[in-house]
């Protein structure tokens, strides 16, 4: 009887823990089922029948119990395309672009092999640079280096970065580079306002020019940052300006009065005299 009690037990369990990994099993499904669908519309195919997209679901549940379930969410914003280097790459690839934002999961989708060794140097930034720039994230670090190239990424904004990198280019050294990125971080996009671009593709970029660019600009800047701070010095600059205004203003008008009155001999002591 003990037997038979032992046996009963231990199928129970047994029958629990199968309707326990069933009931998992069916959860995680729906979910892939899920990513699979949304990474389907972001890569803007449809697949070609219903056991195609089923391998894929398969595939997504693979790659879930290898990763975890947060690496739906990646395949979710990455596209049908990033399920094969996750598969490839595995955890480092995954750790990287569990780190990007959705734009940047794309990006890596669509050239793992170019961005996942730069994105292993210097970290995810180099994947939200090529999210901004497409293609250019390598050309960047290679040109301003590491430090100065997460730098730009993170400083520079998104719709200057074209016209940085081309100056970048033209600069004549890792010096002028490094302060060009200086000088933007003062000036923002002015600088380029400054130093016209047709400047740079004649002559190039030199230390020299950023200097000078910056210090001739030195004083009105300054005063420009103290009305800023204080609005209060503003107000009384304006109505100083306003009343010294109004009396010069009206000097004149007396003067062009008198002027006038002389022209036509209305003065006194002119009557008769024009």
């Amino acid at each position: 009887m003990n037997s038979l009690l032992k046996i009963f037990v231990a199928a129970s369990i047994a029958t629990l823990c199968s309707a326990a990994l069933s009931g998992v099993s069916s959860t995680i499904g729906k979910e892939a089922a899920k990513a699979v669908e949304a990474a389907a519309q972001r890569s803007g195919r449809n697949f070609e029948s219903e056991a195609a997209k089923k391998v894929a679901i398969a595939e997504a549940e693979r790659l879930a119990s290898a990763h975890g379930n947060g690496v739906l969410k990646v395949v979710e914003d990455g596209g049908l395309e990033i399920m094969p280097p996750i598969a490839k790459y595995g955890d480092d690839f995954v750790k990287i672009a569990a780190q990007a934002s959705p734009e940047g999961r794309r990006m890596l989708a669509m050239n793992a092999q170019d961005l996942l060794p730069l994105a292993r140097r210097v970290g995810v930034d180099a994947v939200e640079l090529e999210a901004k720039v497409p293609g250019q994230a390598s050309h960047l670090f290679q040109l301003f280096g590491d430090d100065t190239g997460k730098a730009v990424a993170k400083n520079v904004r998104t719709e200057d970065l074209p016209r940085f990198i081309k100056y970048g280019e033209k600069a004549d050294s890792e010096g002028t580079r490094n302060l060009l990125l200086k000088t933007y971080q003062k000036e923002g996009p002015s600088l380029f306002e400054r130093i016209p671009p047709k400047v740079i593709l004649s002559g190039g970029l030199s230390a020299a020019m950023l200097v000078g660019t910056y210090e001739a600009t030195a004083e009105d800047r300054a005063k420009a940052d103290v009305l800023k701070k204080h609005p209060d010095i503003a107000r009384e600059v304006m109505l100083h300006a306003t009343t010294v205004n109004g009396i010069v203003g009206g000097i004149v008008i007396l003067v062009l009065i008198f002027g006038l009155l002389w022209r036509f001999g209305l003065m006194p002591g002119q009557r008769g005299k024009p």
